[in-house]
């Protein structure tokens, strides 16, 4: 290779690094949304619960629990925070299950819609009797609010309408979980997925906990959508750091070892990085936004990509790179193009986060591959003694028995042992980067507060809002009656906030003129203590609202009510679509009873949903890659034209992932779609070494091949196994899984092609 040559390969590479890096400096956005990994929308149901988890109503909310003291001190505690919080723009509404009428705020548009919203009886007689239940209540105590809310509303509907939005069921107590901490729920104004926000609001509620006295022995703990985003983007960060630290260094003292020139470290690097800046360009500009489990799966890329230049190191210790890389190329060309195949298969699973792993793996690479064939050889002179050519006779597969021996015992093993619950974890849970005993804990200081049971909700849909709210409003009706019947508790639905234009018009004219209200009121004062003009603000109101536009969605932007609206009614496509959420119902006989319901109505199990969700998303991913599979193994086919080496391959590759299942179910229980994708790595591995150890070489070149292979599965077995005990279970999946394929991929594909050796150099004995 001449100079010229040489610098006008540096000289692209280069340029291809200067063009990534450019791109990233400009385009690179970083995401942590929790939802990215979930499957992409498929059907009505699961459109619905994919969005209830990113906006729906418990989303929002911050769970504070405070642990570690008395039961008074908690509870004084509990109350300031509140009262600090509630005072912040940050926060639609605080909440500890500590109910006090005059802190409520009644929330526009409700403030000036609030008589649209129900049916009023505004007769004498009902105005009577409500004048009446108000003096009640202020002969058991009452401030200045409670005052001017009754006021404005003698029936006090409004205080009905806000519990009836509610996320929680308001008690007459300080809430306490099992464990004995007092629990808050603070709802914030922005989005669990906008997580700037998010940390802000976390460090508000810091801040006014650090700023209260008598804390010294109370603990303060957050949970919830948002709180797990923002500890996520810091764990991440924080994990991507110390594992890769750790990696590169385990990675440095394996390469010294094996290889003694410390040369070998930066060129090492070439290929590596190379891999990341480019594949992470490409997904930059085809997803705009980067997750930062997609930067942290870097490390995934450095096990592969790390194999391509010690294959070439130890192919070159004998000679110059150049012939090094001819000798192994068709080899190495293979089993990279079979690993980005399967990358690429991937891609199209149907989740955006998979995706970004899928094109990120594939690229990266096929990148690296690139890099060690066209810039690496330049860089290694070595020796230009010529090498002992003569191959020895190929080795002819005949105890394919044994990996066929692995993969039917693990297949019974499995079959024994694993598969009594089932071999795949259907849970949406099992997909979330949060730890399940943090999952755990955020339900049980929930279950304190009572929090709504989003399981089971009812779904309708139409092209018209109003035809919308309609349907909406006499499915109303039908479940008063099933709460009458004792077979639902309790329902929230979009027509309780914003009922349907005709019911609006239908309850404005029912309001009566000026003059006649003025004189029903003072009539229904008669008997009680209340002034004359204690209700003028209910007479100046009904007024009022007579001249209002009728309420429509937009009312509710920029209000503390848009969210509630936002998760109960969706636009999707054409389709205006209503949620009602069911608690405390028997779904067995609701479900009957909505059968004879002449409307277009149905009843959606969310926990149901998600799990087939999971298995369609997984099962749509696994035909992904069952073509990818057969065009890999077409590959094979026209790299070798051998069967039976294919078979071999095949073979040892199948039960290396067969022992890699069973191990891993072993020790993580069932397998997610994230095992999934580790296992395509572990199959990627598992050509590597299958496709060097059976390839056709001369005695030198079987040493230096014996050689590479063991330095690259050390380096990878060694690298994921610090990725298996990471914190975020996405990456301690990817980290075991991979370890354990690494190193169950080399002791199959050893010891097979040692023993076939061994058969065929006793056939060639006379």
């Amino acid at each position: 290779m001449t100079v010229r040559h040489s610098s006008r390969i540096s000289l692209v590479w280069l340029s291809i690094a200067i063009i990534a890096v450019t791109i990233l400096w400009f385009r690179l956005q970083l995401s942590f949304d929790l939802s990215v990994f979930f499957p992409q929308k498929s059907s009505l149901s699961h459109d619905i619960l994919l969005e209830q988890m990113k906006d729906g109503p418990g989303s929002r909310l911050l769970v504070i629990g405070l642990s570690g003291g008395h039961d008074e001190q908690l509870e004084s505690i509990s109350d300031q925070l509140k009262q600090r919080l509630s005072q912040d723009q940050a926060f639609i509404n605080v909440m500890n299950g500590d109910f006090e009428v005059d802190e409520i705020q009644i929330p526009a548009p409700l403030d000036q819609y609030y008589l649209l919203l129900t049916d009023y009886d505004y007769s004498e007689a009902a105005l009577h009797a409500a004048f009446t239940d108000r003096q009640r209540d202020l002969a058991f105590g009452g401030g200045s609010g409670l005052l001017a809310l009754m006021g404005r509303d003698p029936w006090l509907n409004t205080l009905n309408i806000l519990e009836r939005l509610a996320p929680v069921s308001q008690n007459d107590g300080i809430w306490f979980a099992e464990d004995g901490s007092a629990v808050l729920l603070a709802e914030t104004a922005a989005g669990s997925i906008d997580l700037t926000a998010q940390a802000t609001a976390i460090g508000l509620v810091h801040a006014a906990f650090d700023e209260l006295a008598d804390t010294q022995n109370v603990a303060l703990e957050l949970t919830g959508v948002g709180a797990f985003g923002v500890e996520l983007q810091n764990t991440i960060r924080a994990e991507a750091q110390k594992r890769t630290i750790l990696a590169s260094s385990a990675l440095v003292i394996v390469l010294l070892l094996v290889y003694r020139k410390p040369r070998y470290l930066l060129l090492a690097s070439l290929p590596i990085s190379m891999g990341f800046l480019v594949g992470l360009a490409v997904v930059t500009m085809l997803f705009g936004s980067v997750h930062g489990i997609t930067l942290a799966f870097g490390f995934t890329l450095m096990g592969v990509a790390i194999d391509y230049p010690l294959h070439l190191f130890s192919h070159a210790r004998q000679s110059d790179g150049q012939r090094a890389i001819t000798s192994i190329w068709p080899t190495l060309r293979l089993g990279a193009l079979s690993t980005a195949i399967a990358y690429a298969a991937i891609s199209l699973s149907g989740s955006n986060g998979l995706a970004q792993l899928g094109v990120f793996t594939a690229c990266g690479v096929v990148i690296a591959a690139l890099v060690t064939r066209t810039w690496l050889p330049m860089f290694l002179l070595g020796q230009n003694s010529v090498l002992d050519t003569r191959p020895e006779k190929r080795v002819a597969p005949r105890l394919l028995i044994l990996p066929a021996i692995v993969v039917l015992a693990m297949a019974l093993a499995g079959e024994r042992f694993l598969l009594k619950d089932g071999l795949w974890e259907d849970s949406l849970a099992s997909l979330s980067p949060i730890p399940a005993q943090k999952l755990e804990h955020d339900g049980m200081l929930r279950s304190a507060a009572g929090t709504t049971d989003m399981r089971y909700q009812l779904v309708l849909h139409a092209a018209d809002l109003e035809q919308l709210l309609i349907e909406s409003e006499a499915v109303d009706v039908l479940l008063k009656k099933a709460v009458s019947d004792g077979i639902l508790g309790n329902w929230r639905s979009v027509t309780q906030l914003l009922p349907s234009q005709l019911i609006q018009q239908i309850r404005m004219d029912a309001i009566p003129d000026s003059d006649v209200l003025q004189q029903r009121i003072q009539i229904g004062l008669q008997g009680t203590a209340f002034k004359p003009d204690a209700f003028a603000a209910f007479k100046a109101q009904a007024s009022t609202t007579q001249n209002l536009p009728l309420l429509g969605p937009d009312e509710f932007n920029d209000s503390q009510l848009g969210a509630w609206l936002d998760s109960h009614l969706l636009r999707m496509s054409d389709q205006w679509v209503a949620l009602i959420t069911l608690s405390d119902l028997e779904p067995v006989a609701l479900a009957q009873r909505i059968k004879s319901w002449q409307s277009e109505v149905t009843l959606v199990d969310l926990q149901e949903s998600s799990k087939t969700l999971v298995r369609d998303y997984r099962n749509g991913a696994l035909k992904t890659l069952s073509v990818a599979t057969i065009f890999i193994l077409a590959l094979l086919f026209f790299g070798h034209r051998q069967w039976r080496q294919i078979v071999w391959i095949a073979l040892t590759v199948a039960a290396a992932l067969a022992t890699t299942v069973v191990t891993v179910t072993l020790v993580q229980s069932g397998l997610t779609i994230i095992h999934l994708v580790a296992l395509l790595l572990v199959m990627g591995l598992g050509l590597d070494y299958a496709l060097f150890l059976s390839r056709k070489e001369s005695a030198q070149e079987q040493g230096a091949t014996r050689h590479a292979v063991l330095a690259c599965a050390i380096t990878t077995t060694l690298t994921f196994s610090i990725l298996a005990v990471s914190s975020i279970p996405v990456l301690s999946f990817l980290g075991l899984t991979i370890a354990v394929g690494s190193a169950a991929s080399y002791l199959l594909a050893v010891v097979g092609s040692g023993l076939w050796r061994k058969t065929n150099s006793a056939e060639a004995t006379p």
